[in-house]
């Protein structure tokens, strides 16, 4: 197959890969829901009636039985999604900018979650492929910046039985602090002692030069890449990273934002990392901006440009922030679509 990078809108992109659900058959469990009805009294068939109020909200928070990883096969590659947590985003109005009146809060209430508190999943995936295993990006860290829900990978690889030392290559999507902040430790060694670091060259100088004083997460974001200096390899659009991964750029979110086609026996999966926030309203709303993009058009101009892919050539998917594990499908409804989960089947 051969991927074509920024134009990223071919029709047989999929000739022969996932035309359906992704098929899982690992551990793994809900998420958080949220639920909000009218007032109004419902009648069952026996004549019993349900008294609902406005503003009724499901929240789960208790996750003490949760299983933070997931397994599924994707050709001749296994493909496991490991949690890091997630983040606490509060008031989403702050961080997703640009819809009109009420969208926002309709978007959210119609999904059936908190108008007002807001979440993202960090969904860090693994490939085990042609003798490699391989990790896109490296959560938060635990960057008390960020807060003590995320920075969980560790302890969560721990239970999927990946050792980090077994990590022959780790593919940074983009520069941001989420998705760096765990590639060493407090002491600056490196968490993944045996892995060659992959990154897009734009972001590898946003990160590695000069720290923005205005950024208070830009000292630390180059002190990570700096335990990591003497690993580093440049991707670049439209090439393997590794055999069987080849990176397509996606541009807007940071400039060298990078997602990544993975392809074993005639299967294709793509990971998405940043292209879409949120399962509701980026789908929804391909046009809403998030307030970390450093160029917000081409980010629009980006994500829809892909989505019509995904949806057209009907393309199994991983988004980073979507609720765990965040792999699923992306149907058309008019000039937006619809997220639809992979179920998650287990044996």
């Amino acid at each position: 197959m051969v991927w074509k990078g920024r134009t990223g809108t071919r029709r047989d992109v999929l000739q022969a890969g996932i035309a359906g659900t992704v098929g899982i058959f690992a551990s793994s469990a809900a998420g958080i829901a949220g639920a909000r009805a009218e007032d109004r009294t419902s009648t069952a068939n026996d004549g019993a009636r349900i008294e609902v109020k406005s503003g009724q909200t499901l929240q789960i928070s208790s996750h003490s039985e949760f299983q933070p990883w997931t397994r599924f096969r994707l050709g001749d590659a296994t493909v496991t999604v490991v949690s890091d947590g997630r983040i606490a985003m509060g008031d989403p109005k702050k961080w997703f900018l640009g819809l009109k009146e009420g969208e926002l809060e309709a978007t959210l209430r119609e999904s059936f979650l908190s108008e007002t508190d807001a979440s993202l999943a960090q969904n860090v995936m693994i490939v085990d492929m042609g003798g490699r295993r391989v990790m896109f990006d490296t959560g938060t860290g635990g960057s008390p910046l960020i807060g003590p829900t995320a920075g969980h990978l560790r302890a969560n690889l721990a239970t999927a039985g990946i050792a980090p030392d077994s990590v022959t290559d780790v593919i940074i999507s983009h520069g941001h602090p989420d998705h760096v902040l765990g590639l060493a430790d407090a002491d600056g060694r490196p968490v993944f002692v045996n892995a060659q670091v992959h990154i897009s060259e734009i972001d590898h100088r946003m990160i590695a030069g000069e720290p923005n004083p205005a950024d208070p997460f830009a000292p630390e974001m180059k002190r990570q890449m700096t335990a990591v200096a003497d690993r580093v390899a440049m991707i670049a659009d439209g090439r393997q990273v590794v055999p069987g991964i080849t990176a397509l750029a996606a541009p807007g979110h940071t400039l060298g934002h990078m997602i990544f086609g993975i392809e074993s026996a005639g299967h294709t999966l793509l990971n998405t990392a940043d292209l879409g926030h949120h399962q509701a309203i980026f789908t929804r709303h391909p046009e809403v901006n998030f307030v970390a993009d450093m160029d917000a058009a081409m980010m629009v101009a980006t994500r829809r440009r892909y989505y019509d892919m995904i949806a057209t050539d009907r393309l199994g998917f991983l988004s980073y922030h979507f609720p765990f594990p965040g792999v699923g499908h992306l149907a058309r409804t008019g000039t937006a679509y619809a997220y639809i989960p992979a179920s998650l089947d287990t044996v």
